[in-house]
């Protein structure tokens, strides 16, 4: 595969992913490598403990929803010399 087309490839991937709420830690265009960080959304205590203290009840659900919460997720996109997208998660 010519090494334009992996290119254009790669940065398409890259470009489609950040729409998808990615952030580039680190980028490689050399190697066609990068590697992705989505965020955990945001978790508004102080809303939980407001609605804690007028319903004495929300306290339940402010503990399910915290550990039911979305992590932070990486990973690491490559194309290998064949021009095959390779997309694996990873550690932090």
């Amino acid at each position: 595969m010519e090494n334009n087309e992996v290119n254009k490839r790669f940065d398409d991937y890259i470009s489609r992913k950040t729409f998808e709420g990615y952030t580039i830690m680190d980028k490689n265009s050399s190697n066609h490598s990068a590697t992705l960080k989505k965020d955990a959304p945001k978790f508004s205590h102080t809303l939980h403990a407001i609605l804690t203290f007028c319903t004495c009840v929300w306290g339940i659900v402010w503990i399910i929803k915290w550990n039911g919460r979305e992590q932070e997720s990486r990973i690491r996109v490559s194309f290998d010399s064949s021009g095959n997208l390779i997309e694996e998660g990873v550690k932090s």
